[in-house]
């Protein structure tokens, strides 16, 4: 039965042939936004680690070991044409003093490093207008490791201990911090523990279930069209058992094929995705990774997925090959399947006047109420589709426009299904980029304090 269906999807002509690349091209994109999306997610871990070290003279005493030779460290904000410039003067007091990372040793009097972006604006701008800000001569630039972004403005002056200790807020270290700020209480540059969890819960909630449902539609939807066959091959002996493995079997070459090109579409946008500023300022291509974990869940679970919902698409013909070939009009849906839309809208205004205490409360109230609206966009789309179809029917003017609304009313189900998928995502793209750029705009970027 295995080789059977293989036959059945591969070599049955053209017709087989198409159906195989139109599916695998759904799943190749659906399974390249959700690979984006699970590294997104380590992406926005990587860039909030590297700001790490910007927080070790804001802390205090420092878990881990400490150098023999104290630095002196004064952090502070800078501005160039609107842009925030981290500027770091610091000041040796020894041969072992602590060193940042992403500079090979601590610049002396007279010296600084500047990360790329900002030395590409030091040989661009006109010295009065930003170099004459900065003493000394540049000897190098910063790396990547010190750096939470490809366009970090950032600069580490160097001072001699005597100068630099007569600043009113300059203070020793001797340790460099490296402490994620999620995890640290006391940092106030990057983004703490409640700001990543409602980051993540923006990622998880707006873009990885509709991910989720987009492949499972599009799935169904394959296994569906090919129910007549099915049920002819009933007729003419084949068990349940039988039908349920050739079902699989097509469905998972679909799968597969369209994984393994969701990987390549995944690496193949990498680079334009890292530009996406998602936290106000954008990664490095290297950010957006995938663990083997993530990469095997994937690789493992469409396909497995794709056989199940192709098997429950199915089920007419397990029960009886001559049910595919009734059909009887539905009962139009009623309107109480606005019961859960009203509901959700419900709960995101009361929580709009009674905002929760916590971040968690509020991720828990956001979340709940744009889980209920989407679940009740999808549970109300059959009625809405059923009103809109009568309205069109009732003013058509042409006979065309009044078949049409006539057939949706007919299995307004049927035509909601159609486009239900395309529905959700431009409902959560809108939510997403509503709530991301108004973190954005409300917090600023991730070096502000929190």
């Amino acid at each position: 039965m295995i080789r059977f269906g293989l036959r059945l999807a591969l070599a049955t002509g053209r017709e087989a042939i198409v159906r195989l690349v139109i599916i695998s091209a759904a799943m190749a994109v659906g399974v390249g936004l959700l690979l984006a999306t699970i590294a997104g997610i380590h992406a926005v871990g990587s860039q909030n680690q590297r700001y790490a070290w910007l927080n070790s003279g804001l802390v205090g005493e420092t878990a881990g070991p400490k150098a023999a030779d104290p630095m002196w460290w004064l952090l502070r904000d800078d501005y160039t044409r609107g842009a925030r410039m981290a500027r770091l003067d610091v000041a040796s007091t020894g041969p072992d003093a602590p060193v940042p990372p992403g500079i090979p040793r601590l610049p002396g009097p007279g010296e600084f490093y500047a990360s790329p972006a900002l030395s590409e604006r030091l040989r661009t701008t006109t010295a009065a207008e930003l170099g004459d800000r900065f003493p000394g001569r540049e000897i190098g630039t910063i790396g990547g490791a010190a750096l939470p972004s490809p366009d970090s403005l950032m600069i580490i002056i160097g001072h001699s201990p005597d100068e630099l200790s007569q600043q009113p807020d300059a203070v020793q270290v001797s340790s460099i911090l490296t402490t994620d700020p999620a995890d640290c209480s006391r940092c106030v540059i990057g983004i703490g523990a409640n700001g990543i969890s409602l980051v993540l819960s923006v990622v998880a909630g707006a873009l990885l279930v509709p991910l989720l449902i987009l492949m499972g539609t599009a799935t169904r939807l394959a296994a569906a069209r090919r129910e007549q066959r099915f049920a002819a091959m009933r007729l003419v002996g084949a068990t349940p058992r039988q039908i349920s493995v050739i079902s699989a079997v097509e469905s998972t070459v679909s799968a597969v094929a369209g994984t393994i090109a969701g990987i390549g579409v995944f690496f193949a946008l990498r680079p334009a995705l890292a530009a996406i500023p998602f936290t106000g300022e954008r990664f490095f291509a290297g950010d957006l990774s995938l663990g083997l974990v993530d990469v095997v869940l994937v690789v493992l679970g469409v396909p497995l997925g794709a056989a199940v919902v192709a098997r429950l698409a199915l089920r007419r013909v397990q029960i009886s090959p001559l049910g595919v070939t009734r059909r009887v009009t539905p009962r139009p849906p009623r309107a109480w399947r606005l019961v859960v839309l009203a509901a959700g809208i419900v709960e995101m205004g009361y929580f709009v006047g009674h905002r929760p205490e916590t971040t968690n409360g509020q991720i828990m109230a956001y979340m709940c109420g744009f889980v209920l609206i989407m679940i009740g966009l999808v549970a109300a789309g059959p009625w809405l589709t059923l009103v809109g179809s009568r309205v069109l029917a009732g003013r058509a003017r042409h006979a065309a426009a009044l078949i049409a609304g006539r057939r949706l009313a007919d299995n307004p189900q049927a035509g909601f299904r159609a486009v239900s998928g395309v529905m959700l995502a431009l409902f959560v793209t809108s939510v997403a980029t509503g709530v991301i750029t108004t973190i954005v705009a409300e917090r600023g970027s991730p070096g502000a304090a929190r």
